[in-house]
């Protein structure tokens, strides 16, 4: 839970990496000026006397790197929103944040921001080394620099991976089992809700306006034990609430001053740690961009197809309509079968008259049914009627309908 709060404090605040590299950079300019100062005697003995300059040319190399590494550094912004641009416009908007908040993406920026605090710094700093005394400020910022070209590297080779499909599909179906997985250790799941208290629940108010990102369950199960009530919470992660939309049920026999919502988040956007259908959202809208017409890229739709199957296989261990922790916490989610509804239905209307496409559908429920419970099972056939209805039959021969009705019939 630490660890889900920690990455949705860094997805609002993107600034917060490239920020620490900065302070870092600042107190490494303090620490090497000060050494310079202080025990320029003592480095002059160890330091090789190649990595030592005079004060003047070590102004002349810093200004150099201070205007390379700001050069560099819009440059990679650039770079940046080209990428962004090109998520948006060819792949799906929510993909943008995944790009954004990339551990190597902020590192980057972090590591040419960190270059250039120290130069500035140091330049700063510099005057107060007494003249014509060789330092090893120049020679630390040169060793900067060359760290900053292996990043700037390192970018060019991410980048270059994050604009081909297959391993954006590969990509963001790895994060969505991650997400599966960590939900699946939490609570347990059933079909129906346990006996509640029979005194009137008070009702309580989102009173914010966005969806659902988060839910602090370790503190609201705290609250619960620690206050004695049961809280009922009434809306599935990554629902759109309002500020007058019932957000909880709170079952208790005293009044207390904590206020749950405090542990409820609520934001601009979906995010994926707790929401196991926004993650499978965004394989889906690359395969609709896909199929769309003017895109024509049957290929990566199905290959996007696949990956679904895939993660729904997964997913499907989270079956259930509320999670239930302890007897003192509710939480509502969607069943799988909305979940297959909500992923599929889209992409079947859209692929309709192709046979490729509804055939590797059919391949995806197949991959969900496998070694599955007779629950989930059954839930596949059901939906694979649904699929089977979507088909327009007047434009297919007799062989498109008998390897269609073949795959149906393998559910």
């Amino acid at each position: 839970m630490l660890k889900e709060r920690a990455e949705l404090k860094l997805s609002r605040h993107i600034w917060i990496v490239p920020s620490l590299y900065s302070f870092a950079a600042l107190v490494l300019a303090i620490f090497v000026i000060w050494i310079d100062i202080s025990y320029y005697e003592t480095v002059k003995k160890i330091v090789p006397d190649r990595l030592l300059t005079s004060t003047k040319l070590t102004q002349t190399i810093l200004g150099a790197l201070a205007g390379s590494l700001l050069t560099m550094t819009s440059i990679t912004f650039s770079t940046l929103m080209v990428v962004l641009t090109t998520y948006s416009a060819q792949f799906s908007p929510r993909i943008l944040q995944n790009f954004i908040h990339d551990r190597v993406t902020l590192r980057v920026l972090g590591v040419f921001m960190g270059g250039f605090v120290y130069s500035i710094f140091s330049l700063l700093f510099i005057r107060e080394v007494n003249n014509d005394e060789p330092v090893i400020s120049a020679a630390v910022g040169v060793f900067l620099a060359l760290i900053c070209l292996a990043f700037f590297a390192r970018f060019l080779q991410h980048v270059a991976n994050s604009i081909q499909v297959t391993k954006l599909i590969n990509r963001l179906a790895t994060e969505a089992v991650n997400s599966i997985k960590a939900m699946e250790a939490r609570g347990t799941r059933t079909e129906t809700c346990f006996s509640l208290p029979r005194n009137e629940p008070e009702q309580l108010m989102a009173g914010k306006t966005g969806y659902i990102q988060l839910y602090e369950e370790e503190k609201l199960v705290s609250i619960a034990h620690k206050h004695q009530c049961v809280i009922v919470l009434t809306q599935p992660v990554g629902t759109f609430v309002a500020k007058k939309t019932p957000i909880a049920l709170l079952y208790r026999k005293k009044s207390f001053h904590e206020d749950i919502r405090n542990f409820i988040k609520i934001g601009e956007e979906k995010m994926p740690m707790q929401d196991v259908e926004f993650a499978v959202q965004k394989l889906s809208e690359i395969t609709l961009r896909a199929l769309a017409p003017g895109k024509n890229d049957p290929n990566t739709a199905i290959d996007g197809i696949r990956h679904i199957g895939m993660v729904l296989g997964e997913a499907s261990v989270l079956d259930g309509k509320f999670m239930v922790f302890d007897d003192k916490l509710v939480i509502p989610q969607r069943p799988f079968e909305t979940i297959l509804y909500e992923t599929f239905y889209e992409i079947c209307y859209s692929g309709r008259d192709r046979v490729s496409v509804l055939l590797a559908v059919f391949e995806a429920l197949q991959m969900i049914s496998e070694n599955n419970t007779k629950s989930i099972q059954q839930k596949v056939r059901d939906f694979g009627d649904y699929v089977k209805a979507k088909v327009e039959e007047d434009i297919l021969n007799e062989t498109d309908r008998r390897k269609l009705t073949e795959r149906f019939n393998q559910l």
